[in-house]
């Protein structure tokens, strides 16, 4: 009897659960100093001076690095290559990172930061996303601070909204959202005497990570080695920001010559790492007095901060869900992602979708309302089926289980237009879609590798490429194995993942683990 699909015990529960678990933090290496990272008090601003002299003569301080220390490229690797890893010339965000301090203990390299006497000529900044697009004066990326714009063109709203019998027009704003994974961001840098360097951190993308100190320090991929560890959560927000902290670890291991461990604390990874991106969206939408959706319109705006990071790519995600999942045949959507002065946003579960889809389907209810049709029905009139195309012309040809699924929903809820408030608490109703997989935007990343090796006695271990980070990818892909070479699940186990020992298999990303990195394994066990 195969062991996929069957509920199992987490392969990492025990160890989870008992606090048995190695983090980050856990580990100590002989000779090990600590990192504190310095950093921007304003928005905006010309870097006039550093003074270090009072810092360095702090107890225990090991030295003090710049971006003049740095032997490769100043530059953290993702999307586009705009943000440096530490400051220049010029700040553009409160806590951008200017400086890294190391000295013997932790409290003594937070200590010694505030002693670092910065100055910083202030320059007016860009605070909002509607002001900064296309600012006359002020330009932050480009000459329109816009790192993307994205367009759907489909069928023709001025002639399908003048035949609607109802119309809803509405603004919304959606704040910024952290992501409160349990452990704070950690990485730690361990040179070697061949010339080589390991990180060893949290993290869900290691082959990002590896692409980072490999730009900083000027060194191929061979000599830098990538291991995860146990990592508390990350929710996207372990996707990007790992690659500046590792940078920032890396530097001073590699200039002298001994590992450095550099952990967030909590206030300091609030403040200074990425969040769901801020959206304002227009919307527009209208429907006949049968019910059907004719015609939507929507300029949604994102809020990328001060470096591009994931925008673009996000941005993408935003623009392809903007009319939800629903049939119309006239669709313009125009949606940015706008650079300001404030910190930048990155990856969150959803990826740009939530936004927009929150603006969707609160149109659905008030259209609803409007037409006096319930919202569970006025969705079951317009949901995509088999055969239909969605509004950027894909054709579903396969399995859409979304009114099966709606069906299911009401069964087991008891939900009902008239389903009373109990104790103060409203019920609604919300239909979404969302993509996974890394998308036509993400093609050069959708890639995996993995390695089986079986023992002698008939156990197995196991690694690849992507992470497990508290979504149980480490159990599925003991199931697969098991079931794929015939061994009880309790044989099979999976090695840290590492960049040494499977090829880039991408990032950690999209709900892509199981598909991506379960089919390399099931190749793997041929």
């Amino acid at each position: 009897m195969g062991v996929v699909g069957k509920r199992v015990a987490r392969v990492e529960g025990r160890e989870r659960v008992g606090g048995a678990g190695l983090f980050a933090d856990d580990l100590k290496f002989h000779g090990m100093i600590h990192a504190a990272v310095v950093r921007s008090p304003m928005a905006r601003g010309v870097i006039r001076n550093l003074d270090f002299k009072r810092a360095l003569k702090m107890p225990g301080v090991k030295g003090i690095f710049t971006f003049k220390d740095i032997p490769g490229n100043n530059c953290v690797p993702i999307v586009i290559d705009d943000q440096p890893f530490l400051a220049e010339k010029y700040v553009n965000y409160v806590g951008e990172p200017i400086a890294v301090v190391v000295a013997e203990s932790r409290k003594a390299a937070r200590a010694a930061v505030p002693r670092v006497v910065i100055d910083i000529k202030e320059l007016p900044a860009l605070l909002n996303p509607l002001t900064a697009r296309n600012h006359r004066k002020i330009h932050l990326f480009g000459d329109n601070n816009i790192f993307r714009h994205m367009k759907i063109r489909r069928g023709d709203t001025d002639k399908a909204f003048a035949e609607c019998d109802v119309i809803v027009e509405n603004e919304y704003r959606t704040p910024y959202q952290e992501h409160a994974y349990i452990e704070p961001q950690a990485m730690i840098a361990i040179p070697f005497p061949d010339g080589s360097i390991e990180i060893r951190g949290s993290m869900q993308c290691p082959f990002y990570v590896r692409k980072a100190i490999t730009t900083i320090l000027n060194l191929p991929e061979s000599k830098v080695r990538v291991i995860q560890c146990a990592t508390g959560g990350g929710f996207g927000g372990k996707e990007d920001v790992p690659s500046l902290l590792a940078c920032q670890a890396a530097l001073p291991a590699w200039k002298l010559g001994v590992p450095v461990k550099l952990v967030y604390d909590r206030s300091e990874d609030m403040i200074s790492t990425s969040k769901r991106h801020p959206a304002w969206v227009r919307y527009r939408s209208g429907a006949t007095k049968e019910g059907i959706l004719r015609a939507v319109e929507a300029e949604y705006v994102i809020d990328g901060g001060a470096y591009s990071t994931l925008s673009a790519v996000v941005l993408f995600r935003g623009t392809v869900h903007a009319a939800g999942p629903y049939k119309c045949e006239n669709v313009k959507v125009d949606s940015y992602a706008v650079a300001t002065n404030r910190v930048p946003t990155g990856a969150f579960r959803g990826f740009g979708s939530p936004q927009i889809l929150f603006a969707v389907e609160s149109q659905m209810d008030q259209l609803a309302e409007k037409l006096g049709i319930s919202p569970l029905e006025f969705r079951r009139r317009n949901i995509l089926r088999k055969g239909d195309r969605t509004v950027t012309g894909q054709k579903l040809e396969h399995s859409v289980g979304l009114e099966e699924t709606l069906d299911r929903v009401i069964q087991a809820s008891g939900w009902s237009p008239s389903t009373p408030k109990d104790d103060g608490v409203g019920y609604g109703l919300s239909t979404i879609f969302y993509g996974v997989g890394l998308g036509a935007g993400g093609k050069h990343l959708a890639r995996t590798g993995a390695r089986v090796m079986m023992h002698e006695d008939g156990s197995v271990i196991f690694s690849v490429g992507t992470t497990e980070i508290g979504q149980g990818m480490a159990t599925v892909l003991s199931q697969i194995v098991a079931d794929e070479l015939g061994v009880p699940l309790s044989w099979v186990g999976m090695t840290p993942t590492d960049t040494s020992r499977v090829p880039d298999s991408g990032p950690t990303v999209a709900s892509r683990s199981t598909t991506m990195s379960g089919n390399a394994l099931k190749d793997a066990c041929l």
